[in-house]
């Protein structure tokens, strides 16, 4: 395997890692599940009320 492809392989590998840590806090933290929510309806909410201005 030339060192590209190692590289690649392994930035990959980093990144399905990282992404697994953050869905697994995520899952472990209500708090923070609940402030996500409550973030995506505040931003829907923020676009509605723009749009209807609009």
């Amino acid at each position: 395997m030339n060192d590209k492809k190692i590289i690649d392989n392994m930035i990959g590998f980093v990144e399905d890692k990282e992404h697994q840590l953050q869905v697994n806090k995520l899952l472990a933290d209500s708090q923070a599940k609940n402030d996500t929510v409550k973030a995506i309806l505040d931003k829907l909410e923020a676009e509605l009320n723009e749009n209807k201005n609009n």
